[in-house]
C-alpha cells in the first residue's frame, strides 16, 4: 500500500527522473508563468548585469525637499514646460514676418534677345537683336500707397547696321482711394499676429499655473503618504503589543489560548496596510520626480523627505473678493478676450472688402534715346522732354457675393467671441465658489477630526484598563484601536486636504503663480 503522505515526494521523483530523458520545452510565456517571484527577481537582476555592468548598487538617494524648492525646481527642469516655452517665441516671429512687406522691394532685370517675325508669303522677315537692364525700386505704405523708382538702359537693332541706345527714368505713386485706403485695415494682420503672440505667452501662463498647482498637490500627497506610513507603524506597534499583552495574559491563565487568533490576525492585517502606505509614499514619489525631473544618474531610486510639515493656518476667504481676482489674474479670460479683439479686426477687415476698389495713380519720368551709348543718358535732365501720366483705377463685382459672406461670417464669429467671454468668465466664477466650499469645508473638518482623535484616544486608554482588569475583550480593544487609527488618519487628511484646497482655490482665481513668487513673464 503507498503511503498517501509521500505520494507528492514520489510524484516529484517520478517527474525529475522522466525529465532526465526527454524534455519537452516549455513556450516562452509558459515558462514565465511558471517561475517564481524570487526567481524572477534573480533572473532580472542578471539580466540587468549583464546589459549595464556599472549599475549603481540598489541603494535609494536621500533628498530633501520643500514646496517651494519642488516649485522652483520644476519650473528649471520639466520637460513638458520646456516644449511649452518655445510657442511664445515661435508665435513672435509671425508679426515681423508680416511687417515684411513694408519692407522696401528692389527688381532687377537684364536681358538679351533676338525675334524674327514674318511680314509676307515670300518669308520675308524683320530680324531684330536687343539687350537691357531694368531696375525699380518699390515701396508700400499702410496708408494704401505704394511709390515706385524705376531706371533702364536697353540697345537694340532691327535690319540695320546701327544699333539703337534708350535710357530712361520714372517715379510713379499708386494711392488706394476706397479698399485699403486706411492703416487700419492695412496693419490688421500685424496687430492680429502681435495679438497671438500675447495669446501665446497667456496659454504659457496658464499651463504654469496648472503645473505648479501639479507640484503643489503632488508635494502634499507625498507629505500626506509619508504621515500616513507613520500612523500605520503606530498601529501596527499597537496590535504588537496587544498581542504581547494577549500572550502574558494566556500565560497566567486570564486568556485562553483562542484569543491569541484574534490578535495575530489584526496584527496581519494592519501590516498588510502599513504595506500599502509605503508602497503609496513611492508611487507618489514618482509622480513628483515626473513633474520636476531631478539631474541624477539613477533618478526612480531617489527617497525624498519633505520639509515642510503639514500644519495649517485657518485663512478667511471672501468667494467675492476671489471671484474678482479672477478677472485680472486668469489667462483663459485674457487670451479669449485678445482672440475677440482679433475676430472684431476681422469684422473691419471684411467691412473694408465690400467697398469698390478704386485707385488713383500718377507718374512722371524722361527718355532719351540715340544711335550711340551716351545718347541714351543726354535728354535724362533735359525738362523739355518730361513724360507724366494721371489716372485712376475702378474695379467693382456687382454681386460682391463672396464679400458679403465673408463680412458676415466675420460678424458672427465676433458675437461668438463675446458670447464667449462671458460664458467663460461664468464658468471661471462657478470653479471660484466651488473652490472656496471646499476651503471652508476642509477648515471645519480640521477641529472636528482633532476632537474625535482626542476622544478615541482616551477612549483605547480606558477600553485598555476594562481589559488589564477583565472587563472587556479583546475584540473590543482592537475595534477602539482601528477607531483611534482611522480618526489619526481622518485629521492628518484634513489637514493636507485644506492646504491642497488653498492652492486650488489660488489657482481658480489666478494668484497661485503671484503668491508664490514666480514672475510668468521671466519664465
Amino acid at each position: 500500500m503507498i503511503n498517501i503522505g509521500k505520494l507528492p515526494v514520489i510524484i516529484a521523483l517520478s517527474i525529475l527522473a522522466t525529465s532526465c530523458f526527454y524534455h519537452v520545452p516549455m513556450p516562452p510565456d509558459e515558462y514565465e508563468r511558471s517561475i517564481s517571484l524570487e526567481e524572477g527577481r534573480k533572473i532580472a537582476e542578471r539580466k540587468a548585469k549583464e546589459t549595464r555592468l556599472d549599475l549603481p548598487a540598489d541603494q535609494p538617494t536621500s533628498m530633501t525637499i520643500s514646496r517651494d524648492g519642488a516649485i522652483l525646481t520644476t519650473l528649471s527642469r520639466n520637460r513638458s514646460l520646456m516644449v511649452e516655452r518655445f510657442n511664445p517665441r515661435i508665435a513672435a516671429t509671425r508679426a515681423p514676418e508680416l511687417a515684411a512687406q513694408f519692407d522696401p522691394l528692389l527688381m532687377a532685370t537684364a536681358s538679351m534677345g533676338r525675334s524674327k517675325v514674318p511680314v509676307n508669303e515670300a518669308q520675308d522677315r524683320i530680324l531684330s537683336r536687343n539687350m537691357g537692364i531694368d531696375g525699380r525700386i518699390v515701396q508700400y505704405f499702410p496708408s494704401g500707397a505704394d511709390v515706385f523708382l524705376a531706371g533702364g538702359f536697353t540697345r537694340d537693332r532691327t535690319e540695320e547696321p546701327d544699333w539703337n541706345y534708350t535710357g530712361s527714368w520714372s517715379v510713379g505713386v499708386n494711392q488706394a482711394l476706397l479698399r485699403g485706403a486706411s492703416s487700419d485695415v492695412n496693419l490688421i494682420s500685424i496687430v492680429q499676429a502681435r495679438n497671438s503672440e500675447k495669446i501665446s505667452s497667456y496659454e504659457l501662463d496658464g499651463f504654469l499655473l496648472e503645473l505648479v498647482l501639479k507640484v503643489e498637490l503632488a508635494y502634499w500627497d507625498l507629505v500626506l503618504a509619508k504621515e500616513k506610513v507613520k500612523i500605520r507603524e503606530f498601529s501596527v506597534k499597537l496590535a504588537e503589543e496587544q498581542l504581547q499583552l494577549n500572550n502574558d495574559f494566556i500565560l497566567v491563565g486570564k486568556l485562553s489560548p483562542d484569543a491569541r487568533v484574534y490578535a495575530e490576525a489584526e496584527l496581519a492585517s494592519r501590516q498588510a496596510d502599513l504595506v500599502d502606505a509605503q508602497a503609496d509614499v513611492r508611487a507618489k514619489t514618482i509622480d513628483l520626480i515626473r513633474l520636476f525631473d531631478p539631474k541624477h544618474e539613477d533618478q526612480w531610486s531617489i527617497v525624498f523627505d519633505t520639509a515642510d510639515p503639514p500644519e495649517v493656518e485657518i485663512v478667511q476667504i471672501n468667494p467675492a473678493v476671489s471671484a474678482r481676482l479672477t478677472d485680472l489674474y486668469r489667462p483663459e479670460l485674457s487670451q479669449v478676450r485678445l482672440d475677440q479683439v482679433n475676430k472684431k479686426l476681422e469684422v473691419v477687415r471684411a467691412r473694408n472688402g465690400l467697398l469698390p476698389k478704386l485707385d488713383a495713380f500718377a507718374s512722371y519720368g524722361r527718355l532719351s534715346s540715340g544711335d550711340s551709348s551716351s545718347d541714351a543718358a543726354r535728354y535724362l535732365d533735359d525738362s523739355d522732354f518730361d513724360n507724366y501720366e494721371v489716372g485712376l483705377n475702378f474695379e467693382l463685382s456687382p454681386a460682391n457675393r463672396a464679400e458679403k459672406a465673408r463680412h458676415e461670417r466675420a460678424k458672427l464669429e465676433e458675437e461668438r467671441a463675446r458670447a464667449a467671454i462671458s460664458n467663460l468668465a461664468q464658468l471661471i466664477e462657478a470653479e471660484v465658489r466651488r473652490a472656496v466650499i471646499e476651503a471652508q469645508r476642509q477648515a471645519q473638518r480640521i477641529p472636528a477630526t482633532g476632537k474625535v482623535v482626542e476622544s478615541r484616544e482616551e477612549e483605547l486608554r480606558i477600553e485598555k484598563s476594562r481589559f488589564r482588569v477583565g472587563l472587556s475583550t479583546n475584540l473590543d480593544v482592537l475595534r477602539i484601536e482601528r477607531d483611534f487609527i482611522q480618526a489619526q488618519l481622518d485629521e492628518l487628511t484634513a489637514r493636507v486636504r485644506y492646504i491642497q484646497s488653498l492652492s486650488a482655490l489660488y489657482y481658480s482665481e489666478g494668484t497661485l503663480l503671484l503668491r508664490r513668487g514666480v514672475d510668468a513673464g521671466n519664465q
